[in-house]
This record gives C-alpha cells, structure tokens and sequence, in this order.
C-alpha cells in the first residue's frame, strides 16, 4: 500500500469516527465529584472500584480483542463483579477503564416511564460523567439516584428493561470511543442479560450506523423466560418491591391472572383482573407501560417474540444446587432451568448458547448471588468463539492474549480469529506462554481453506509463517486436551507481516497457454493444491498435487470465461488470472 492511499485511508477513518461519536452524543447530567467515587447506603459511605489513570508514563493497549461490558441485575450494583475482576486485574493484569452510572427514574415519579435522556423535561433517564478510559473492561451501574449519588432510593435498579436497553446502548458507544475497537462483548447477570438482549433485539437501540456492535453475550442467571422468585419470601428479604416495573418485566407468569409476561411473552399493556394481575391487592403495579413510550393499551411484541443476531457468540453460565435434600436442584435459587438455558427460548439459533454450570451445595438463595464472582466459569463463557463465523477481529503486527477452557461437551477448544492482509506478505503466526498439553495452529483463507499444513506445538511455543495475499483470512488455534486450570495463564500470540520477497518460491513459476482450451501446464514449481474460482468468487474445483514441479490442470470441462486460480504451496499462495475459451 503506498502512502498516499494509507494517508486516504486515516483520514477517511478519522472523518468517520468522528461523525459516529457525533451522532450518539448525549448530555450528562452533573453531579458532586466525590458521588462518583463512593457509595452511600443509609449511614454508611462505601468506596467504589475506581481505574488507575493511564498517565504518559502508563501508556495502556489491550491485548483483547475487544472490550468487556459488565451489567449488575435487579436491585444490584456494579460493585457485584468486583470479586471477579479483582481476580482478572491480579491473574491477568486486567485494566479497569470505568463505570457508566445511569439513574432509570431520574424524575422519581413511579405511575409514568419514558426513555428521554436528561436534560429533556421529565426525563426518565440521567446519564452521569465519569472517569472512563481505555481499559479491558468495563461496569454500567444502575444504583444511582437522580442527583448522581451511588445507592438508590428511587427503584433506579428496578426500573424497566426498555429502559436498560437504551442505557447500554450509550455505555457500548462510549466504550467503543474511548477503546478504538468496533465491537464489545455484554456479560449480564440475572436482570442485566434481559438488559443486553434488550439491547441487541431491538434496531432502535442500535449505534448510528444501524449495528449492535456486540462480538459475544455471556449471561449469567439471566431469567430468559422469567423468574416468580418474586412471589416468596425473597423479595421482601432483599428489599425488593414487587410493584416495580423490573418485576412486571421479569415475571414468568402473574399470580393471579396467570398468563406469561408480556414484556417477555407479549400480550397488552392492560391491567386488570385477567391480564397483568400479579397482586391481591389493586393497583398491581406502578405502572404498565412495558415500551415506555407513553402510549398505553398496546399490544407488545414479548422478547422471546423478536428475532436475534445469529452471528454472535452466546454463553450461559447456568446455577445448580448439588446435593441439595438429597438430590440436585436444577435452579440456582431464584432462576430455575430452562428459564436460564438462553436456547430455550431463542430456538433455531445457527450457533447455539453454550451452556456452563456452577454447582453449590446447600445454598438455597446463594447460588443465585455468587455467580459472579467465579471466575472459572465465566472464563468458560468468555472463551473465543469456536467456529469461523463467529470469529474475533484482530489487527497484524499486534499482541493478543488468548485462553484455553474445558468445553461442554468436553471437546478440543477451538478459538477463531479474523484478520485482512492487503498485501503480498509472509506472515509469521507466534503463540507463546502455553500451558495445554497439545495445541496446533493454521491460517485458513476466507473459504475456510487451510493455507499450507497445520502446526503443533513445540513446548509451550508455537510458531508458522505463510505467504498471504490480500484478502481475508481466519487464525485458528486448537487446544486439544483442555484442562480445568489452563484458564489460569492466557496464551499469548501475534501474526506479524513482511512484505514478500517478489513471491520467491513463485520466482521463476510460467503457466501456458493462457487462453486456454482445456490443459494448463504449470511449471517451475512445487505444489500441493489448485483451487478454481469464478469471478464471483464461486469455488468451483480444487486439484491436489505430488510436489512435482511440473504439474497440469485439466480445464476442459469449464465453460468458457475467466476463472482466478489460487496455486498453494507449504509456503505461500499466488493467485493467477486464466481466460477459458
């Protein structure tokens, strides 16, 4: 690429950011400075997670390919995921970048809802500025009051899901502003996975160039098909109020009227003794207005109702109780299966959630709470995707980490990554710090092709190079023999590039004639694969060789036209362009 075209290219990219951010921007609301930094519970004030300014002397990269979003669940906090990340910022070196605070029922009126962002009059949503920098991960926290201080008492945290799914929206364009990277990944405890599909479900909640943005979603606990924990005990311990508009959400079914939830399920925003009637007292709840909109009586499409990316990754990690009464509980205590299992109610998924589990003995309620704070786990279903479709976006001439986890069903873990070359290069794949027993790396071409043969591991090393040319093409690394403790050290690996040396394998390559009627004779060159492609880029026939360097290719039967063929070696890839009479 020369520099001018390189020159084009920045600035196109920096016009384009620049009118993206542009496009989302919101006010934020002010607020004390010492209200971002702690949390004030009745008497008490409690210190809050806060990030390490990146400072000239601590100049900050990822090596993830993309950032984490953190979303708390009902009557929660960001503070619930500090178990787990304090363990990622000692294990692996985590960076911190900041917390997003959103007051949902910023104007403390329960009887209304809307999704207008401060400072619109009667807005129901203040978004609050923050310390956020580049970082690994991030927290989106919804204990916050109107005035900006940490620790509600206006049923922020209970406030409706439309609501949440607007909030995310903000908190993924303000990650994506301050990372550089064009896609996040949402984990969702409990309420906050209902939160991140709310996100994801709906085109209205998406960035401006009409994208959700979201590479994988991890929930943990996320009640997809509801959750009557609700009507026990539990809510009146945990201080929760069963007139919320989260509980209208959440609901797998009302208690008296007994139809599904309509947020989930759909049905109208009605409330009367056959529909939305959960209470034996009336009014049932503070209000009905599922979409926030300000319209009620509408009849709403339920969540489980609307379609779903396919091309995301999906995990769940999913709470049991072991042993429990002398057998095993399939609940974590307040969310029981199938309502936690993401597949049951988004069916027909290309790529189905994968399913992890943590298992606790005895802790009726417990199990629910700590799902958060295992790491284990949650490495499970952070894991990269397995399959090519899916995979992560990384950049040449940079350094990633990786991580190798036990599957379910126990199987080799296959981690994808994507990557372009845009020119002719020999590209050196190097992964280090391994601690699986057996891992093996290849290059695969945007067909799914792999480029020369596949590499194993020597030691906890691995090491390949292939000559590229320009296109897309896909990493995978494959731990074979994955162990309950590999998580703990993250591999780590980068694909170098060098421009090629004038294809030197290829240097004195000829093929004749060209046109061609039906022989093609390829000389002056070992090969082991020709594969044939249209125009349209169409595979149409793939020919394997004895690494003979005099070698033919029967076009007979090719109608006539102008086909690209790809000619491989161990080495490197030419593409060579033939017109068929």
């Amino acid at each position: 690429m020369n520099k001018i075209t390189s020159f084009l290219i920045s600035c196109f990219l920096f016009i384009s950011s620049i009118g993206f951010a542009q496009n989302q921007r919101i006010e934020f609301k002010p607020r004390p400075a010492e209200f971002e930094y702690f949390e004030y519970r009745n008497d008490s004030i409690f210190p809050l997670k806060t990030p390490i300014d990146n400072t000239t002397s601590r100049v900050f990269e990822s090596k993830l390919p993309y950032p984490i979003i953190f979303i708390h669940g009902l009557n929660s906090s960001s503070e619930t995921w500090n178990a787990a990340t304090d363990y990622y910022d000692t294990q692996y070196s985590f960076t911190y970048g900041g917390r997003f605070d959103f007051c949902l029922n910023a104007d403390n009126n329960n009887s209304t809802t809307n999704k207008n962002f401060y400072p619109t009059a009667g807005a129901d949503i203040a978004a609050f500025e923050s310390f956020v920098q580049n970082g690994d991960y991030f927290y989106v926290n919804f204990n916050v009051n109107p005035n900006g201080a940490v620790g509600t008492t206006v049923l922020s945290n209970q406030a409706a899901i439309a609501k949440q799914g607007a909030a995310v929206k903000v908190a993924v364009q303000r990650v994506m502003e301050v990372t550089g990277k064009d896609k996040v990944i949402l984990v969702g405890h409990s309420m906050g996975g209902l939160a991140s599909r709310e996100y994801i479900q709906n085109a209205y909640n998406w960035q401006s160039d009409n994208q959700h943005h979201v590479a994988k979603l991890l929930t943990l606990g996320t009640p997809n098909g509801g959750s009557n924990a609700s009507d026990n005990v539990l809510a009146f311990m945990t201080g929760t109020d069963v007139r919320s508009e989260a509980i209208r959400d959440l609901k797998t079914t009302y208690y008296y009227s007994g139809e599904g939830s309509h947020f989930l399920f759909g049905g109208t925003e009605i409330q009367n003794s056959s529909s939305m009637n959960d209470n034996s007292y009336s009014p049932d709840f503070y209000n009905v207005d599922l979409n926030c909109n300000g319209i009620l009586g509408e009849t709403i499409q339920g969540l489980n109702q609307k379609p779903i990316d396919h091309l995301i990754d999906f995990s769940c990690v999913i709470g049991r109780i072991t042993n429990a009464f002398g057998g095993n509980i399939t609940t974590d205590g307040v969310v029981p299966e199938p309502s936690s299992n993401l597949n049951s109610y988004l069916t027909g998924l290309t790529y189905p959630a994968k399913l992890f589990y943590f298992n606790s003995g005895y802790d009726i309620i417990e199990n629910h709470t700590e799902l958060t704070g295992y790491p284990y786990q949650m490495m499970q279903g952070l894991d990269e995707p397995n399959f090519k479709e899916l995979a992560y976006g990384i950049t040449t001439n940079k350094n990633y980490i990786g991580y190798t986890t036990v599957q379910n069903p126990v199987a080799a873990d296959n981690d994808f990554f994507t990557f372009n070359i845009t020119d002719n290069v020999d590209a050196t794949v190097s992964v280090s710090s391994i601690v699986t027993s057996s891992m093996n790396g290849t290059i695969l071409d945007a067909t799914g092709t792999a480029v020369g043969t596949l590499q194993n591991n020597s030691g906890n090393t691995l090491s390949f190079t292939r000559s590229l040319t320009p296109g897309n093409y896909f990493l995978k690394l494959t731990s074979t023999n994955p162990t309950s403790t590999n998580y703990q050290t993250p591999y780590q690996f980068n694909i170098t590039t060098t421009l090629s040396a004038d294809d030197n394998s290829f240097a004195s390559f000829t093929y004749y004639p060209n046109p061609v009627k039906d022989i093609l004779y390829l000389n002056n060159i070992s090969l082991t694969k020709a594969s044939i492609y249209s125009v349209l880029g169409q595979l149409i026939d793939t020919k394997t060789f004895e690494n003979s360097t005099s070698n033919t290719l029967d076009l007979a039967s090719l109608e006539s036209g102008i086909y690209l063929i790809v000619l491989e070696n161990d080495l490197e890839q030419k593409t060579i362009k033939v017109i068929k009479e």
